[in-house]
């Protein structure tokens, strides 16, 4: 009689504890992404020859195209790190035109983020301004 009774209660306290210590994907935070993140996701048109544009999605993928003087493509994860100031930009790069980008992580600092601008500073360089695109 006990075993009939441990054998369901062990494996139901497997169940417990694998939905309780599963982390949610990015996906299914969707509906928790911070007021910042919201404003960054969707399509930005960058506003210098070299800026290139990018797409920010919900569940925290991007992709950069025509960047730099030799334009190149990129694709990765973005996260928002609020808890610096200025807030930052973390883009890690999972494939690129460049190979040796990917598996690296950049560090933007936000100058701007409203509806229709961003802006972004690279280390000590200037700004990259970007404009709200249609995706």
């Amino acid at each position: 009689m006990k075993v009939h009774i441990v054998i369901p209660a062990v494996a139901f306290a497997t169940v417990l504890m694998q939905a309780v210590l599963a982390e949610p994907s990015r996906a299914e935070q969707g509906m928790a992404l911070t007021a910042l993140e919201q404003k960054l996701v969707g399509a930005w048109a960058g506003q210098s020859g070299c800026a290139g544009a990018y797409l920010f999605r919900a569940d925290g993928t991007y992709q950069l195209t025509g960047y730099g003087p030799a334009p190149y493509d990129s694709a990765g994860t973005w996260e928002v790190r609020c808890e610096t100031r200025p807030a930052a930009l973390v883009l890690t790069c999972r494939e690129s035109d460049l190979a040796d980008e990917v598996g690296k992580s950049l560090e933007l600092r936000f100058i701007r983020l409203d509806a229709y601008r961003l802006a972004v500073e690279r280390g000590k360089q200037d700004p990259e301004r970007y404009a709200r695109a249609k995706e």
